[in-house]
């Protein structure tokens, strides 16, 4: 079956185009912008970005990278904001649709995105780290571009220094613990930042280097299979999630990030990690739910058996429908964060600069939420 924009109906819509989308789950083939879209019944589906549009992607990078060099961040981030209004149409309509739909799944992959890996220079090894090349730059601008279409950029303070985009890489010494900088142990799967509850709507992993096809790990919240009654317990405050790691002024000392010595800063997420309240798994409306959850840091509160069998039934039916989902360079995986787990499979490093490198992004739906708690030269870095 073939479709067409009907300009009569839409009269400032794009020309028609000949590129498709194939949907692998039905056998059909329809035209969409100018991407090519693959689904299954499982997994995240994957956009193709084709070889104009991705140009034209390139090419508005770089306007907002010498744009941007002369602002201040939070302008900047401004700037993002409106230019991301001139990517090209049908990378607009997947993010704008994605956004007041949630379609085509909790979670999908846009492929075909400009980044050179051959400029990138070599995967870092430690924190300290701070490549500073002007592909990594133009990576930036199209995480920050794209994004944008989404939601609001933000950061939290207790994080790196409160940075906006966050590099995701091994680190020698991280290898057996819970974090992105590990290795030879797995990531669990887990929603992003589930502990804090200005966690963000939405997040981007952006691909820069992946040679030996490490993959992260996926499931969507509308694909579990859980009991009437588990739900019912899964939407009661009977439950604590504390602070990961990376949150901790000890982490964040060990890792040289800025002003870790200021024990305010941690102030709020010591209070979270010894007095935790207690939360829900699942809230909103009981027909689409949000998720939280983190498995290494949560529990069931002490002598409360039906919420800890609630919560073993959950973790359960998550690992039942746990993909991988490989992200190589140029390509975005876009997930919900409030109807979808992610995590990353084992791999082994090599420290040589070849290894796994992708680029982070938090995005809120409604940045006004966070007023009176946000401070960092961007402003957008919650304590």
């Amino acid at each position: 079956m073939r479709a067409k924009v009907d300009r009569q109906a839409c009269p400032d819509a794009s020309p028609p185009v000949t590129a498709r989308s194939v949907h692998a789950d039905v056998g059909t083939t329809t035209a969409h912008g100018s991407v090519r879209r693959q689904t299954s019944r499982r997994g995240a589906p994957r956009i193709e970005l084709l070889p104009g549009d991705a140009r034209a992607v390139a090419a508005l990078a770089r306007e907002y990278v010498r744009a941007g060099s002369s602002l201040s961040a939070d302008r900047a981030l401004r700037l993002a904001a409106l230019m991301a209004h001139e990517l090209p149409r049908p990378l607009r309509r997947a993010l704008v649709d994605y956004r007041l739909t949630g379609r085509p799944h909790a979670g999908f992959v846009i492929t075909g995105l400009p980044v050179d890996e051959a400029a990138l220079g070599p995967t870092p090894t430690r924190y300290q780290e701070r490549p500073d090349r002007p592909e990594l730059h133009r990576a930036e601008a199209v995480l920050l571009l794209v994004g944008s279409l989404l939601g609001e950029p933000f950061a939290f303070h207790s994080q790196q220094d409160g940075r906006l985009v966050l590099d995701l890489f091994p680190v020698a010494g991280h290898e057996n613990q819970q974090l992105g900088s590990g290795s030879h142990t797995a990531l669990d799967w887990h929603t992003e930042d589930a502990f804090h509850p200005l966690r963000a709507d939405w997040m981007m992993l952006l691909g820069l280097r992946n040679h030996d096809r490490v993959a992260t790990t996926f499931a969507a919240l509308d694909d579990l299979r859980l009991a009437p009654a588990v739900r019912r317990v899964l939407f009661e405050k009977r439950f604590h999630i504390l602070p990961d790691e990376s949150h901790t002024q000890a982490f964040n000392l060990a890792t040289g990030a800025d002003g870790a010595d200021d024990a305010g800063r941690f102030a709020r997420i010591g209070t979270m990690a010894t007095r935790p309240e207690p939360v829900a798994l699942l809230e909103g409306d009981p027909r689409s739910p949000w998720l939280r959850v983190d498995p290494p840091f949560m529990r069931a509160q002490d002598g409360d058996p039906e919420a800890a069998d609630a919560l073993r039934a959950l973790l359960a039916a998550v690992q039942e429908q746990l993909t991988d989902v490989r992200i190589g360079p140029g390509d975005l995986f876009v997930l919900d964060n409030k109807r979808a787990v992610h995590g990353r499979r084992p791999f082994t490093p090599r420290y040589d600069g070849t290894d796994r490198w992708l680029k982070r992004l938090n995005l809120t739906a409604d940045l006004r939420r966070s007023a009176g708690r946000r401070t960092g030269r961007h402003g957008r870095a919650v304590v």
